[in-house]
């Protein structure tokens, strides 16, 4: 599963991290639920479980890695951030071969951005921790 991966990259990388997904039962999604509600400096890795009617207040960004199954997936998904009014930003992240997904959604003000330039001290600590992810969760994300 994708949500795997990142969340163990990105607790290699030291960040505070929790992961939602069908395969976890009900009660540990619920708790986790809570725990990130409650939390100012904690980082939700989800699947499709938490598109819909699910509200995360106070959420600023939502990161989708990977193509939407359609527009309105992309929509439910992007629809966690800038609740109530509030401000927020979305991030899809598309491979090449995905980027077909932005003609069915081109009334939608999505704008298309190269991958920024990153520091080589930086680039050498994701390298570094997604060495240290385990083969089989990165198999299994794709």
């Amino acid at each position: 599963m994708v949500t795997r991966l990142v969340v163990d990259l990105l607790g290699e990388l030291n960040l505070n991290v929790r992961e939602i997904h069908s395969r976890k039962p009900q009660s540990y999604r619920t708790r986790v639920s809570d725990e990130f509600r409650k939390s100012k400096g904690l980082i939700l890795v989800t699947s499709d479980v938490s598109a819909r009617g699910v509200d995360y207040p106070d959420v600023t960004l939502v990161v989708q890695v990977g193509l939407p199954a359609d527009r309105e997936q992309y929509i439910h998904r992007l629809g966690r951030t800038g609740r109530r009014g509030k401000e927020g930003h979305g991030i899809l992240l598309l491979a090449p071969w995905e980027e077909f997904f932005l003609a069915t959604a081109k009334d939608l003000p999505i704008g298309k951005a190269l991958v920024p330039s990153v520091d080589p001290d930086t680039k050498k600590k994701v390298e570094r921790a997604l060495s240290n992810v385990e083969m089989k969760n990165k198999e299994a994300a794709y």
